[in-house]
């Protein structure tokens, strides 16, 4: 027994030197994918310049190749009228999750559509007072953490804001979320661009635009 776990000792090791001397032996047996695949799943009505400038912005920020998928209705499986007709956040990331093509890595979904989530208090599943606000509350984005799937809406992004302002938003909250899927959690560090947006667009307004050391060292 002893001599089989030392067997297994030296292969790691021998594996492992192969690894450090010889990186693109991932590559070539298939271990390392490389960078991922980005797609942008376009809904509805948007406008092609807000989808241009979402890639755009993914490119830029992270480097990756991004490709802008053909346009797609809204599932009807994820509009609700709970409070006011929009669509559910976590059920466009559960469609996004299964109707992509299989050679895209992380799928965005961008639409122009109000989308909204329930909110806990932290720890439960009991949603947050005042329980009419939170069983359906609207946000900007939201991204799986670790997943392969984040959706953005710009719909809350362009009121009584410039052109300018309104695009800013839109790159930064999709460049947010797409932070998220690649693993990133909120950052505590106020300037960062994972600085949970706490429910105002000023956090997002106020951020540097870029992640802090840290989370970049996280990717």
């Amino acid at each position: 027994m002893k001599r089989v776990a030392v067997i297994v000792f030296v292969l790691a090791l021998i594996v492992s030197a192969i690894f450090i001397f010889f990186p693109k032996t991932k590559e070539i047996i298939g271990l390392d994918t490389g960078p991922p695949l980005i797609g942008i799943q376009p809904y509805g009505n948007i406008a092609d310049r807000e989808v241009d400038s979402v890639k755009n912005s993914i490119e830029k920020m992270y480097g990756f190749e991004v490709v802008v998928l053909n346009k797609v209705d809204l599932p009807e499986m994820a509009y609700t009228e709970i409070r006011y007709p929009r669509y559910r956040a976590d059920s466009l990331l559960h469609w996004l999750t299964y109707h992509h093509p299989d050679s895209i890595d992380i799928a965005v979904g961008l639409t122009n559509q109000d989308i909204s989530i329930t909110k806990y208090k932290e720890g439960t599943r009991e949603v947050k007072d005042p329980e009419w606000m939170y069983k359906d509350f609207g946000i900007f984005g939201l991204g799986s953490v670790g997943g392969n799937a984040c959706v953005v809406s710009s719909n809350r992004l362009h009121k009584n804001v410039s052109s300018k302002t309104f695009y800013k938003r839109l790159m930064r909250i999709t460049c947010h979320e797409v932070g998220h899927v690649l693993g990133l959690r909120h950052c505590p560090e106020p300037n960062c661009l994972m600085n949970d947006a706490n429910e105002s667009i000023k956090t997002i307004d106020n951020s540097t635009g870029d992640l802090c050391q840290d989370c970049w060292a996280d990717i």
